[in-house]
């Protein structure tokens, strides 16, 4: 654990069952220094999850949305012609190294 971090104590109750198998947890696996550290874990996890979850549901929202839709059609659009010249610059880049890979390649097995 992060000794720079403050600290709040607080007192948890767990059910026994759930406690004896943290405390194995950390004692066998050394899945965390303490069992202090093994909860705290726990918690962080769980908030990411959560955190996690409201950045998926507000996505989800959005696929929702007509207006959201409709800009982002309007955004793709404003990008068509600049998405092209960039695939038309990078195409020809592509197909020279594919070249060069298969040049590679065959010169290997001629080797062989």
């Amino acid at each position: 654990m992060d000794a720079t971090r403050e600290f709040q104590t607080t007192t948890v109750r767990l059910p026994k069952k759930v406690y004896e198998q943290a405390r194995a947890a950390v004692k066998e696996s050394k899945a965390a220094s303490s069992i202090n550290d093994f909860l705290v874990e726990a918690v962080e996890e769980r908030l990411r999850q959560l955190r996690e979850k409201e950045i998926d549901d507000a996505f989800a929202a959005m696929a929702q949305d007509p207006d959201y839709q409709r800009d982002a059609v309007e955004l793709a659009r404003s990008f068509e012609k600049s998405d092209w010249e960039a695939h038309q610059i990078l195409e020809p880049s592509a197909e020279i190294h594919e070249h060069a890979r298969r040049k590679a390649h065959s010169a290997k097995t001629k080797t062989r």
